[in-house]
């Protein structure tokens, strides 16, 4: 019996995938970039492994398909709390001027109306898949800036539902461009509708119904019905099967049952990154590129500019503190997935010629390929910020005008005003000590003020808000907040201005306290050693183990973690 030579080829891209993500992690280097390059290798424009076009375009829709739906999983409406402002209002301003601006570099280049308006659509939208690999493998997605480029993304692919009509319905017959455009309109309204009502109304009921079976047999195969059953209608109604898988998701995601489904598809989520990203190379035309240099480096760099320039001053409009417009912007400055739907819909509907098809798609390759270099650049470029005292964004009048500082010596900065934050603010309020917040988030603020407590708006890794927060009279520092990057600029900052004083700093990681203590903290809080003298307490209770072995288990750990401090402490003493 004769295998289906999809199977086959299927079969080819999934062993590759494992061969480069081996090879890469080896070395060091980000698998993502491996995937790209095998699918240049194997693909109709390398060594033809792979070289039916239909079946590679077949392949690219599938890995698309695959990954919306595991990146609407990750998406919750709960991220967008507090940041809701900066994703609508900011995140349509980013999409008109980024269209604004493919129109315009259209026009410089003698293109057609249609075609810049293509342009700026695809250059919109950012990578999900890459800056939500890149905030979980450092441990950020808790952060300040991570919670901005979540939300900014979500924006994005959300609007992709509207661009994929305009781009369909304005590649066809000028005479029925309204027509259509009008039908599009109603059919996506439709879809949306539909999703919203089957998602408050009916999916909870159904889930409930099918958990209380207590069958993961069931329960996955209905949520499985359900997203293709949602990318089916999308497809019928004329909108990308994709923007159906994405919904369905999303749709998922804010259920109570989101979570239990995410258990049991995003173990497969790096299977689907990898399609997606072996049949991007596969599409990926290398003598193309290679012929119109020239024009394809210009193109990529109008694109990392304009959306790293344009993201930075959305940002700094909405008064972010200039580290996190530079490093929100940066990581958001490359093309995303959705872009490839939005090129098939200009290439489907016969409104861009095979050359416009193939260097929007050489851009889209480059700009994700670079994409891992360019998240190395986020540190050098954050510590680059601590200087500029004209982006500090910090309040002279704040909650008491007629102060400078909490008291004339004594008090405590607080850095963040988290659920750590707001518990430590509680407690120094209650003892009457000092103190002063510091934080970026305008609904922490304003929690913190009704409150009667003294707050600066601003940026603790700046050295004015810092001033301004009074580091030379405190006596002591706590970062409340897990910021790596922050967290170590904020150091350098009290090790200039005050190194007298007593430094609180908590991490997540035990990887992270050694580089802690070295860089100048004096006290580090690690989550993990905490989370496991309690994890050994409570177990060890549980089955009866006597007091005395528990405390030898728990001395353990201690001693573990004072080796760590020692270690690190010597090694500062010894610079």
């Amino acid at each position: 019996m004769t295998q289906p030579s999809f199977f086959t080829e299927f079969l080819i891209v999934l062993i590759i995938a494992t061969l480069v993500a081996i090879i890469f992690e080896r070395i060091r280097l980000s698998p993502i970039l491996g995937f790209l390059l095998a699918g240049v290798v194997v693909g109709p424009h390398g060594f033809g492994i792979i070289s039916d076009f239909e079946k590679t375009h077949l392949l690219a829709d599938l890995g698309v398909i695959l990954l919306m739906l595991t990146i609407g999983l990750e998406f919750s409406f709960e991220r967008l709390k507090g940041v809701q402002h900066i994703a609508i209002l900011g995140g349509t301003l980013q999409i008109l001027l980024s269209i604004l601006i493919g129109l315009g570099f259209g026009r410089v280049k003698g293109w057609s109306f249609y075609q810049g308006f293509v342009l700026g659509s695809v250059i919109a939208p950012s990578s999900t898949a890459l800056v939500l690999k890149y905030f979980i493998d450092r441990g950020e997605l808790d952060t300040r800036h991570s919670q901005i480029a979540v939300a900014i993304l979500l924006f994005q692919d959300l609007a992709v539902v509207p661009l994929i009509i305009l781009i369909t319905g304005m590649g066809q017959p000028a005479e029925s461009i309204l027509q259509t455009l009008g039908i599009d309109f109603l059919k996506a309204l439709s879809l949306v509708t539909g999703v919203i009502l089957f998602s408050k109304f009916i999916l909870p009921y159904v889930l409930h119904q099918i958990a209380l079976s207590r069958n993961r047999e069931i329960f996955l195969l209905t949520a499985i019905v359900i997203c293709l059953g949602s990318a089916w209608s999308s497809g019928q109604m004329g909108l990308s099967l994709a923007i159906g898988a994405f919904l369905a998701g999303l749709m998922f995601a804010n259920t109570d049952y989101g979570h239990q489904l995410s258990g049991e598809i995003l173990p497969f989520r790096h299977v689907f990154v990898s399609i997606f990203f072996v049949s991007i190379g596969l599409l990926f035309n290398a003598r193309f590129a290679w012929e119109h240099v020239a024009l394809i480096l210009m193109m990529v760099g109008l694109v990392l500019l304009a959306n790293f320039v344009v993201m930075t001053l959305i940002f700094l409009v909405f008064r972010c503190a200039l580290r996190i417009a530079l490093a929100t912007a940066l990581i958001l400055s490359q093309i995303g997935e959705f872009s490839f739907l939005l090129l098939e819909a200009a290439r489907n509907s016969g409104g861009i010629d095979p050359f416009f098809y193939q260097l929007l798609l050489s851009t889209a390759f480059l700009t994700m390929l670079i994409t891992p270099f360019l998240f190395s650049l986020v540190p050098p470029i954050l510590r680059m910020s601590e200087h500029i005292p004209e982006f500090a964004l910090y309040e002279k009048n704040r909650q008491h005008p007629e102060k400078t500082t909490p008291g004339p010596s004594g008090h405590i900065i607080l850095c963040g005003f988290g659920p750590s934050g707001r518990d430590l603010a509680m407690t120094f309020r209650e003892e009457k000590l000092p103190f002063v917040v510091i934080e970026l988030n305008p609904t922490s603020i304003k929690e913190a003020r009704a409150f009667g407590m003294d707050v600066i708006y601003g940026d603790a890794a700046n050295e004015e808000v810092m001033k301004q927060a009074g580091i030379q009279f405190a006596q002591a520092v706590v970062v409340s907040f897990g910021d790596p990057i922050g967290m170590m600029q904020i150091i350098g900052i009290v090790e200039r201005l005050n190194p007298n004083v007593l430094l609180v700093v908590r991490t997540r990681f035990e990887k992270d306290v050694p580089k802690l203590y070295e860089a100048g903290a004096d006290r580090v809080v690690m989550e993990e050693l905490e989370a496991s003298f309690e994890l050994n307490r409570i177990v060890l209770e549980h089955f009866g183990i006597p007091k005395e072995n528990i405390e030898r288990h728990c001395e353990r750990i201690q001693i573990r973690k004072e080796l760590f401090i020692e270690t690190a402490i010597l090694k500062r003493r010894a610079k």
